[in-house]
């Protein structure tokens, strides 16, 4: 993945910039696993009220409607499902590029090999990813929650809606006991996390994953920060959003909602939509570095979807005039 962006990562891996009313009641999500996973090994468990949150009731209520269909193919969350593979494949190559430049003994940093007959290749290889946390703030009814964790990844899905967190603990299979939800915030998440531990760096993610989430955000620049204050020192931030351009409005708003009506109409506000530079300028004000972006091709009417570079020679941000997805990483 980071042919092109080798030395962006190399160099955000050493750079250490300085980190910059509703109420709801919310959840409880029991997890208890020890401090080397990365997480303190106590419960994640809350039912104070939220402060100061980024949510907007009335984006949330047009989930809300929507929750009993999170998990059909060909419902009105079909393009996520056509996204995910390419969202999470974005993911995982991240970590396994931070993996390969990592120093040993690092959070990220592979492993030594060692023969062992009584597991196998594929066991061993995914192996490195096992020992990582993630969240998914705003994971909705779990689609990249459940994949994260198909990843050998330990997975907490936040949602601010009880119905669209019903909905994921319904679907997860049981199998799966390195996920759980909650249903709360970010802002909410980042309160719990400081009370328990102040905010040390055993009880944060190794990765903390946003898709398609920012442009519902009552404001993106307090949910931003709440992004990295969730994730550890050197930790991940990856998001997926819509650029604001001409082409994000027929493509994501048009297409889907007024010609096609695979999406209900008002999903989409395009004025909400967050260009790339704005995100990166965003996450650099709060001491994030941006590690790669890539677009998220999406044919609404063939439904398919793939990765694309940005940059394509000298036309800059050309693959990213509609859907994309961007990794950052928080300064040690």
């Amino acid at each position: 993945m980071f042919k092109r962006f080798g030395s962006r990562v190399a160099a955000a891996a050493v750079r250490s910039p300085r980190v910059g009313q509703g109420h709801q009641r919310i959840g409880r999500c029991r997890w208890t696993h020890s401090s080397s996973n990365g997480i303190a090994g106590q419960e994640a468990t809350s039912t104070k009220e939220t402060q100061a949150s980024s949510v907007s009731a009335a984006e949330v209520e047009k989930f809300v409607r929507l929750s009993n269909e999170w998990w059909d193919p060909l419902g009105p969350f079909k393009y996520l499902h056509t996204m995910n593979g390419p969202r999470i494949r974005f993911v995982r190559e991240i970590l396994a590029d931070l993996a390969r430049l990592a120093p040993q003994g690092d959070r990220f940093s592979k492993p030594e090999s060692k023969n062992n007959s009584s597991g196998g290749s594929s066991r061993r290889g995914r192996a490195w990813i096992e020992g990582l946390t993630a969240v998914d703030v705003g994971c909705g009814g779990g689609l990249a929650a459940e994949a994260l964790a198909r990843l050998g990844m330990r997975v907490l899905g936040i949602d601010a809606a009880r119905e669209n967190i019903d909905m994921a603990r319904a679907h997860a299979p049981r199998d799966l006991d390195n996920l759980r939800y909650a249903q709360t915030t970010a802002e909410e998440l980042v309160a719990e996390q400081r009370q328990k531990s102040g905010a040390a760096a055993d009880s944060l993610f190794d990765a903390v994953v946003s898709l398609e989430v920012i442009e519902h955000v009552a404001d993106p620049v307090p949910f931003c920060r709440s992004l990295v204050e969730l994730a550890r020192p050197g930790g991940v931030v990856v998001v997926s959003t819509m650029n604001r351009t001409p082409l994000s409005f027929v493509v994501d708003v048009v297409l889907p909602e007024y010609l096609l009506g695979s999406v209900p109409r008002g999903t989409h506000d395009h004025s909400r939509f967050v260009p790339p530079d704005e995100l990166r300028q965003i996450f650099r004000s709060l001491g994030a570095e941006l590690l790669d972006t890539q677009g998220l091709i999406l044919d609404p009417f063939s439904n398919t979807c793939h990765l694309a570079p940005a940059d394509f020679g000298l036309l800059r941000n050309v693959g990213v005039q509609a859907n994309y997805i961007s990794a950052f990483r928080k300064s040690k």
